[in-house]
């Protein structure tokens, strides 16, 4: 196919749906992440910036080029520029509710029982760019006396290392933090100075939660969490890739742990290992 159309470099003209085709099926083998036929715009769009920084002019080159063996660090790029997803503070309370009440209480009067070790492991699956992992970060401080002596942890995991720079980064504009109140405002974030809409996590939350790049099709080298939330994500995944990503996560829990879904993942009828506690809410037994 010609890399121009009349003069105009062919980066400027939508793909083609045979092109389409070609990167939605690389797209679902690398991540389970199926992009219907209405995301071709979508994809476009997201492809100029790219190939524009390669200083590319062929849609058809830059596929050869993430095909490729030397092409990994660009189709890493390439994921992240079709996995982005909005996110916010406390998004869907109830969760966090259950999280800092039922299940701190939980944790606790099992360590109290001489059940479990005082430690204590959660993962934010699909953190983006990190909004979950912190506040989940402020929901055990506020338990902070409780927790004296314990040694916790939180990771925070994505597939797109754009995301993940800003989640390291901590720096948010107000928009995501419309909603809260000054005094949660006030305790977990400072203003950036100069700036009247920029805010950053305080470095004693950042330094709770670590960071780090996963396909959640793949199972994750960590021990047994505590408690995962996955929220938000299987609603892009098609039955095959979400069965997939279900049984990691089954497999990556702890004995008793919980699994926090979003509201419209849509895990009905698929082969569950876990145990239903509420609609958002599953346990390994």
């Amino acid at each position: 196919m010609p890399s121009s159309f009349r003069g105009v470099p062919s980066i400027l003209q939508p793909i083609t749906a045979e092109q389409f085709d070609r990167f939605k099926k690389l797209i679902y083998e690398q991540c389970g992440i199926r992009l219907d036929d209405r995301k071709l715009t979508l994809l476009s769009r997201r492809l100029k910036p790219l190939l524009k920084e390669l200083g590319m002019d062929s849609v058809d080159h830059y596929y050869q080029l993430v095909k490729s063996p030397k092409g990994k660090d660009e189709l890493i790029r390439l994921l992240t520029a079709v996995t982005t997803n909005e996110t916010s503070f406390y998004r869907t309370q109830p969760h966090f509710d259950w999280f800092q009440n039922q299940f701190i209480e939980e944790v606790l009067n099992n360590n109290r029982a001489g059940k479990d070790p005082q430690n204590l492991r959660i993962w934010s699956a699909a953190c983006s760019v990190g909004a979950e992992p912190y506040t989940l970060a402020f929901c055990i401080a506020e338990k902070r006396l409780r927790f004296a002596g314990w040694k916790i942890s939180i990771l925070g995991t994505d597939i797109s290392e754009l995301s993940l720079g800003a989640a390291k980064a901590a720096r948010y504009r107000m928009r995501m933090l419309t909603g809260l109140p000054d005094t949660k405002l006030n305790r977990y974030f400072r203003q950036i100075e100069g700036s009247t809409q920029e805010y950053e996590v305080r470095s004693e939350y950042r330094e709770m939660v670590d960071f780090r790049r996963h396909n959640l099709m793949d199972p994750i080298a960590e021990r047994p969490f505590h408690c995962i939330f996955l929220r938000n994500v299987l609603i892009y995944f098609d039955t095959q890739s979400k069965q997939s990503v279900l049984h990691n996560m089954a497999a990556a829990l702890a004995p008793g742990g919980y699994l926090v879904i979003g509201p419209s993942e849509g895990i009905y009828g698929l082969e569950n290992p876990l145990e239903k506690v509420s609609t958002f809410l599953y346990r390994k037994n």
